[in-house]
Order: C-alpha cells, then sequence, then structure tokens
C-alpha cells in the first residue's frame, strides 16, 4: 500500500523526533561535530573553489568575479557536519518487517527522523538513492521544505520497481563523489549490509562518519509471508515448523555476526529496526557507540 506523504506524515515524524530531546542525556552530537570556523565574525581567511555538493548561498560572488571561477568561503563550507543519507531502493524495501510494519515506512520514518533531528542541530543534510530513472545526490541544505522534498523523492524511488543500479553502486559512487568529512547514514537491509565487502567500507570511512540502519525482513516461517520475488503468500506449512523457524533464525544470527565481524573494527555500527517505536532508541544507539558511549 502505498505511503501518502500529507501534512500529517510529516507531522508524525516531528512528534517521533521530538522523542529525541526526551531520551538523550546530552547533545550526542557535541565535539564531533563542531564548526570548523577559518574566521572571525565576518573576517574569513581564505576562499577555496566551489566544489560539487556545496551550497550556492557560500558563494563569494565578489571574489568569483574577480578570478572568473566560484569560490565558496571556508568559513561557512568546510565544515565537519554535513550529513549524507544513502537510502536502498527497489521492489525489497516495499516488504514487510517482522513486526508486520512496512519496511518502506520504516525506511522513510528513519531517514525523515533522522534528517529532523539532524537539521535542527544545524546540520545541512543531503539523499543519494537511485531509481528505475537513475541516481539521485540532492543538494546540502535544511529546512522543512527541503525534508518534504526529500522524502518524496526517496519515496519515489523505493516504489520504483528495480532501479537501475545496485546499492552497492550507489554507495561506493555516493563515496567517491566527495572529498570532505560528513556524516554518512545509510538506510539499508539485510541484503544491503551482506553486500558491503573490505573494499566499500575503507571507502566508506576515508572521510566520513558511518552509520547504519538495518530494517529487518519478515521471516519465511511467520504467518501470513508475502513473497515479493514470486508474488505469491509462502506456503502456510512453513509457518508450523519449528526447526525451519529455528534455522532462518540462526541464519540471521550468523549474518549479523559477520557484518559485525566485518564493520565493528571500522568503528561503524548498525541498529536492526522492525518497528517505528525503535527508531529513536536506534539513532541514540548508534550515536552513542561512535562516541564510544555504552
Amino acid at each position: 500500500m502505498s505511503i501518502d506523504l500529507n501534512y500529517d506524515y510529516l507531522d508524525r515524524v516531528r512528534r517521533v523526533a521530538a522523542l529525541y530531546t526526551k531520551r538523550k542525556t546530552s547533545d550526542l552530537l557535541d565535539g564531533d561535530y563542531s564548526s570548523m570556523q577559518h574566521g572571525r565574525s565576518l573576517d574569513f581567511d581564505d576562499l577555496r573553489e566551489y566544489r560539487y555538493g556545496d551550497d550556492i548561498n557560500y558563494i563569494d560572488w565578489k571574489s568569483s568575479s574577480r578570478v572568473g571561477k566560484p569560490l565558496v568561503r571556508r568559513y561557512f563550507a568546510d565544515r565537519k557536519h554535513d550529513a549524507l543519507f544513502i537510502g536502498d531502493t527497489g521492489k525489497k524495501m516495499t516488504g514487510d518487517t517482522p513486526a508486520g510494519e512496512s519496511k518502506e515506512h520504516i525506511a522513510l520514518m528513519a531517514f525523515g527522523v533522522a534528517a529532523y533531528i539532524l537539521g535542527k542541530q544545524g546540520v545541512n543534510y543531503a539523499l543519494s538513492c537511485c531509481s528505475d530513472e537513475g541516481s539521485r545526490i540532492t543538494a546540502f541544505t535544511s529546512g522543512p521544505s527541503h525534508l518534504e522534498e526529500l522524502l518524496a523523492t526517496y519515496k519515489k524511488a523505493i516504489e520504483c520497481g528495480t532501479p537501475k543500479q545496485s546499492f552497492y553502486t550507489t554507495l561506493l559512487n555516493s563515496a567517491s563523489i566527495f572529498s570532505r568529512h560528513m556524516i554518512m547514514i545509510i538506510i539499508t537491509d539485510a541484503e544491503g549490509l551482506a553486500e558491503m565487502d573490505a573494499s566499500l567500507i575503507k571507502r566508506l570511512i576515508y572521510y566520513n562518519d558511518v552509520y547504519i540502519f538495518k530494517i529487518e525482513d519478515a521471516l519465511l516461517t511467520q504467518t501470513d509471508v508475502y513473497d515479493l520475488d514470486d508474488d505469491v503468500y509462502v506456503d502456510p506449512f512453513l509457518a508450523m515448523c519449528r526447526d525451519l523457524y529455528r534455522e532462518e533464525v540462526k541464519l540471521k544470527e550468523n549474518l549479523d555476526k559477520e557484518a559485525e565481524k566485518l564493520l565493528t573494527p571500522h568503528r561503524i555500527y548498525f541498529k536492526s529496526i522492525s518497528k517505528e517505536e525503535e527508531i529513536i532508541d536506534s539513532l541514540i544507539y548508534l550515536f552513542r557507540r561512535r562516541k564510544g558511549i555504552t
């Protein structure tokens, strides 16, 4: 069932995000993501050439006209706390979680809530995703209209059917475009997590602090499970087979352990989500782990 991104949905994002200020004990972004200012007040040390992803509002037009190329003020542009969201897309993201909630809804809500919270803390954010029309990386900015536009972009990409490229390629390309330190938040599922390898991980962390929301898939041994690949309901007999259920759970646990073994040495952490109510605690968990708080 398609999700309606109306005012009520955006208000729901804000209400879930409000729980963040109630549950956290301190600003988990303090220290790690403070601005890197090279000037004082309205004076600037220097300028640098415009790079893809910079906000055009930071261009110094007077200086740019003198040298014949766009220049941006370092005071504004060289900040550690831009955030890039990379969202997994396609038919597989339209299934259900073990809790019976829509994976698409959880993906949109996880993105919306995290982006809203970061935006409130002065972070500019962008979205990278791929649809059947190709890949896209939006501009870095913040605000309600930007969030609404990016939610619509992500929703359309999820519902596209088959993306033009693999999620692995989307991750690799996203990490290769930008040469500055950012917060990188990846939204994917078990399949997307399993695609990651050592080569990709090294590229992701070269400049960035990486966090991963892993949206859980419903088990084949649950009742009333629909197979998106074959477009049929799974044989209900499977739900009655407890041995098969235990094997499926064990396989899932082993895959998570393998992912942790690959990611943890690089200080990349992931958190599994099955329900909307788990989003805030998962976000706090990821930021606390990154800061070394257990």
